[in-house]
């Protein structure tokens, strides 16, 4: 018996719960993870046996094509030394990016996950992410008219994590809940579809008390689009209620949550601001700005960009002379962080990098996590997860969670017994 998957799951678990609450976590299983696809640990007869070979490499890049694509981006920053300058900004840069060399690496190497393997590894995200809620709603109501006016100036709750990424976990998590009932996914008992369905109309709710643009944007942009997939399985009178209760929806948050009504109206006087030339000290005018400047540092070098080294050299520069302030900001948006770093070259590879996965048909098996991996790439328009830890194993988890999943769809004997049902 070989201990390698037993193990893989439980530290994907553990990666999993800890998106919410634990960096230190998510680089150490991510290592552990590794060590465990590299080596197999057999017991009776008792034998260690190295798997990280040339022909298993070579195997896995012919059988899984659509994970080691996104190793891509880990060579785009490691080839980048040859022009860094600065090795140890270089390195700053780099080190985080080796995850899309490792955990491509792990995933295709692995065996594939079947369907309660993958809910057991999604679940304790699930369960952190929705107990989470309880205490971030408890320090809220505590102090309600406190942070009612602070989400109205552009503010946000307390959060076990930073706002913004914390709102995505819980827009993916409220997604996966929906695909859960939708498909009626479960370990064991029949109530749990019930389960998963009240648990998405909580987390679509709570992502109105967060008051998060980036969550609430791609909570919705989720919904419609795993609706998309399954308008076609629905009757008509369903698809008209279902168009109708998205529309509905932020109206009548906007009618009843004061908090979220606030922020509306700050997201609205923000974009006055920014209109009229005096957005310095509004948030989304900021992360306007900052595209700005990431196109404008990217157009001085067109082709091979800043490079990794110089990069932060080169936006607080631009700051300090042309935009006259002392604190700067990294572009929010990852191609134009691309851009500016790597040049036109290194945006083609980046790009091909991230789109690679979705021209393969095993890609779209499921609409669960084709759905989860376009939210993400929205994210990617509006932030740079990507030069986070936190954003950087979100996506190579789930993404490559989904692909072993759906690799493994092709044998059906090793498919749990299940029904999917969309009506």
């Amino acid at each position: 018996m070989s201990l390698r998957q037993p193990a893989a799951i439980i530290i994907l678990m553990v990666m999993a719960m800890s998106m919410v609450w634990s960096k230190a976590l998510l680089s150490i299983t991510m290592v552990l993870l590794a060590v465990i696809a590299a080596v197999d640990i057999q017991i009776n007869p008792f034998r260690i046996k190295w798997l990280l070979t040339i022909p298993n490499i070579r195997n896995s890049i012919r059988e899984k094509p659509a994970m080691w694509g996104l190793s891509l981006f880990a060579f785009l920053y490691i080839f980048s030394i040859l022009y860094a300058g600065n090795i140890g900004e270089w390195w700053k840069l780099t080190h985080m990016k080796l995850a899309f060399l490792l955990m491509p690496m792990s995933f295709a190497l692995l065996p594939n996950f079947t369907r309660k393997e993958v809910m057991l590894i999604l679940i304790p995200m699930l369960v952190t992410a929705l107990w989470s809620t309880i205490w971030v709603q408890v320090a809220y109501y505590s102090q309600y008219h406190l942070f009612s006016q602070s989400l109205g100036f552009g503010g946000s709750l307390p959060t076990p994590m930073h706002h913004i990424r914390y709102s995505v976990v819980i827009a993916i998590s409220m997604i996966i809940c929906l695909g859960f009932a939708i498909e009626n996914w479960k370990l064991k008992y029949k109530w749990e579809r019930w389960a998963y369905g009240i648990a998405t109309a909580y987390l679509f709710y709570f992502l109105h008390i967060l008051s998060v643009r980036s969550g609430l944007m791609i909570g919705y942009a989720g919904v419609f689009i795993i609706c998309l997939f399954y308008l076609r399985k629905l009757k008509v009178w369903k698809q008209v209620t279902l168009i109708t209760a998205l529309i509905v929806a932020p109206f009548i948050a906007y009618k009843t949550l004061p908090g979220f009504q606030l922020k509306v109206n700050y997201t609205l006087y923000d974009l006055g601001k920014f209109k009229q030339g005096e957005g310095n000290d509004y948030s989304d005018s900021e992360r306007w700005q900052s595209w700005h400047a990431g196109l404008m540092i990217g157009n001085r070098h067109p082709f091979l960009g800043t490079g990794t080294g110089k990069f932060r050299s080169e936006l607080e520069t631009y700051y300090k002379t042309e935009l006259k302030q002392d604190t700067w900001t990294r572009p929010h948006n990852q191609w134009i962080n691309v851009f500016a770093k790597f040049g036109l070259i290194g945006l083609i590879v980046f790009s091909f990098s991230i789109i690679h996965p979705m021209t393969y048909g095993v890609f779209w098996k499921t609409a669960l996590f084709p759905t989860i991996y376009i939210m993400q790439l929205l994210t990617l328009m509006v932030e740079h997860p990507l030069d986070t830890e936190f954003g950087t194993m979100m996506f190579l988890m789930l993404t490559l969670l989904g692909l072993s999943y759906h690799y493994i769809i092709d044998t059906p004997q090793n498919l749990d017994s299940g029904s999917s049902t969309a009506n």
